[in-house]
């Protein structure tokens, strides 16, 4: 039987969403708690990768288990297994050929600036100073260019081994909420880095690093942009996936 389970996390401490041969990842933290609770091994896999202290607040994942059991008892009982910063909130029976990764139409991710100082928002937004003059049309301005895009080399992480940089977005803006600036993004998918220099070439544009034509032009060449920005993984939350 196949099961579809959506979490969340604060991914601070983690290396990313995906197990790596150093450090705890939020996947091999789920798997050892799966594994003491059925008593055995459990894979799960998850429907995409997160970076190194990038959040998660409905992310999707599946595993397989031989035997049945009360659904709301193993939210409980995997919950008291899982450190306090993850945590199971649905699981649900799907079919036997769903797939979290493949069965998945869009993912959708936040990421959020403050430009005033707040140890209480510093663990789930950018704090970036000077940012004050920025405004939501300047900033939307670029995220109109960037989400008529269909090839995404240009945002992606230095040394990635895509062979596909094709996504199809379909949905890039910046919002102001509760006195933070917030890109609200959803793809069909999303390359490695990609959600982290979209937002850095919306604030290099802002702040007058490369025009907006001149990025266009970039993008649309698959070339590197200038002043490239990966902004801190702080700021970025997985927000959501719609199968």
């Amino acid at each position: 039987m196949r099961y579809l389970v959506y979490c969340s996390y604060d991914g601070t401490r983690y290396v990313g969403w995906q197990k790596q041969t150093k450090g705890i990842s939020v996947q091999s933290s789920v798997e050892e708690a799966l594994g003491i609770f059925f008593q055995q091994k459990i894979d799960i896999v998850g429907c995409g990768r997160t970076d190194a202290g990038v959040h998660g607040r409905h992310y999707g994942f599946h595993f397989e288990a031989e035997t049945d059991f009360d659904e709301q008892q193993f939210i409980y009982k995997i919950n008291k297994l899982l450190p306090d910063d993850i945590s199971i909130n649905e699981i649900t029976k799907v079919a036997d050929n769903f797939h979290a990764r493949f069965s998945a139409v869009s993912r959708s991710y936040i990421y959020r600036i403050h430009t005033f100082k707040d140890p209480f928002r510093n663990q789930y937004s950018w704090y970036k100073q000077n940012f004050y003059g920025a405004t939501l049309e300047q900033l939307n301005e670029v995220a109109r260019i960037i989400s008529s895009l269909r090839d995404f080399a240009s945002f992606s992480k230095t040394g990635s081994d895509n062979t596909n940089n094709i996504c199809r977005m379909m949905r890039c803006e910046w919002q102001l909420n509760d006195g933070q600036y917030e890109l609200h993004i959803e793809a069909n998918r999303f390359l490695r880095g990609m959600v982290r220099l979209t937002v850095g070439a919306c604030i290099n544009v802002v702040e007058g690093k490369i025009k907006p034509e001149e990025l266009q032009s970039y993008a649309q060449q698959g070339l590197r942009l200038p002043h490239a920005l990966s902004v801190p993984s702080c700021g970025l939350t997985f927000e959501g996936v719609k199968f």
